[in-house]
């Protein structure tokens, strides 16, 4: 780096925390890192450093930094149409792409409305729900059950069904109409341990009960992430969805499955409700339908949520925003799946899950490594005090942010997540094995350093 770049630098990184507001970020002390460059499945700061990109930019890009022909498919859509509306109007890319989108969802999720991001998805799937209820009407249907450690964005509607506490306090009050279900699992699941036949499947019956007390002519809708993710990285047991189903077609309850994480590959699958065994009237999808390259969302509809809305003027679904439907957002949408198709990368995550799972799975000889779980090519790593009590370490201690400070530092990226306690692993679907390897490597040599710190 010459001494013009270093300064220019400099620069850079005073305007960054003078002028710069980041989400999620304390800038009292904030210690500036600027990405300047990513390839496949690195990251480049602008200080010359290069990490593993072992998280996807927040679980995003699955199919790898750097992609010529979302470029390309980018400009060539700017040069022909760059910006059009597409209220009452279509135009070619938003038109393919959800095109696209509905042949890879099963059953008859044939119907895709497209938006820009997770939350705004969620927030179009709930208002979607509530007026199909009062549509078929049934307007008194408007509450929303959702689970605690869930995360589906930050509009006030994902708010409002936010499972993490954190996130939560300081916009009270929050939207009427959320029932918040106690813990998404027992233990057994929060653990990665095998379900018995004592397994009483509680986590499930507390939505029949929710529906209970509050009265099937109340409750509309369910949402859930088909798989927690921010709140822990917590895999449903193989009963619960089918269980859920049923039980929300028995009372009259919209099932919203949030994919925003698992859509599009990340668990084996093309959708990880299809694995897990949920039958979803809506499905809330973004991060993997254009790897982050644009902002792009969508969600996936059934023929019999769409019929509600057909009609007169007063039956129209009324919502939508200036850039939903963006032709350059859906053009790098289209090339993204493209890549996914043509290089068959969900297969390659099925094939590749395993792989790190087991890789990540020998931490667990670290006495602060309470539980590695997971599905495919994401991964939750979770840190404890005690593995016999299973109590966390207490807050002010910040072991996880240390674990993940020693990593950064040795060129890998992971992220802290619930509430502080865990680590995500979610790389690009291309990633190597041996890339895998360094980063389960520089995981232990930093998990060991903290622990020596510790006393351990």
């Amino acid at each position: 780096m010459t001494d013009q770049e270093h300064q220019a630098g400099g620069e850079l990184q005073q305007d960054f925390t003078g002028h710069l507001w980041p989400p999620f970020t304390q800038m009292q002390g904030l210690k500036p890192v600027i990405m300047e460059r990513a390839e496949g499945a690195m990251v480049y700061d602008t200080e010359g450093n290069a990490y593993i990109d072992a998280f996807a930019s927040l679980w995003t890009v699955n199919v790898g930094h750097g992609r010529q022909e979302i470029y390309d498919a980018i400009n060539a859509q700017m040069q022909k149409l760059a910006i059009y509306h597409i209220f009452q109007i279509g135009n070619e890319p938003a038109i393919r792409l959800a095109a696209k989108v509905a042949a890879h969802m099963p059953g008859d999720l044939n119907h895709v409305f497209l938006t820009l991001g997770g939350g705004e998805s969620v927030e179009t799937a709930v208002k979607m729900a509530r007026q199909y209820w009062r549509n078929k009407g049934k307007g008194t249907k408007y509450m929303v059950m959702f689970r605690d450690r869930s995360y589906h964005g930050t509009t006030m509607t994902a708010t409002s069904a936010q499972g993490l506490s954190v996130n939560r306090a300081k916009f009270e009050p929050l939207l009427p109409g959320f029932i918040k279900l106690g813990a998404p699992y027992c233990y057994r699941c929060a653990w990665g341990k095998t379900y018995g036949e004592d397994c009483k499947m509680e986590c499930a019956r507390q939505v029949e009960q929710e529906i209970a007390f509050y009265g099937a002519e109340n409750v509309g809708t369910m949402l859930g992430e088909t798989m927690i993710g921010t709140g822990g990285v917590i895999p449903p047991p193989p009963e619960y969805w089918p269980m859920v189903g049923e039980i929300c077609k028995a009372n009259e309850v919209l099932v919203i499955n949030d994919e925003v994480i698992t859509g599009f590959g990340r668990s084996g699958t093309w959708f990880g409700f299809e694995q897990f065994g949920s039958d979803p009237d809506l499905v809330t999808m973004a991060k993997g339908l254009s790897s982050g390259y644009l902002p792009l969302g969508a969600v996936g509809a059934k023929d019999h949520v769409f019929d509600a809305f057909l009609g007169g003027p007063g039956e129209a679904f009324m919502s939508g925003a200036t850039y939903m439907g963006h032709p350059l957002c859906c053009a790098a949408g289209i090339a993204n799946l493209e890549i996914v198709e043509r290089e068959r990368l969900v297969e390659r995550c099925a094939e590749l899950g395993p792989y790190l799972q087991d890789g990540l799975a020998t931490l667990l000889a670290h006495p602060i490594v309470g539980d590695v779980r997971g599905v495919g090519l994401v991964a939750g790593i979770e840190y404890v005090k005690d593995k016999e009590t299973r109590e966390w370490f207490a807050p002010a201690q910040g072991v996880a942010a240390k674990i993940r400070d020693e990593a950064f530092n040795r060129g890998v990226f992971v992220r802290l997540l619930g509430g502080g306690h865990i680590h995500a692993v979610a790389p690009p679907f291309i990633i190597s094995k041996e890339q895998i390897d360094t980063v389960v490597r520089v995981l232990d040599e930093s998990i060991g350093i903290v622990e020596k710190q510790l006393g351990y």
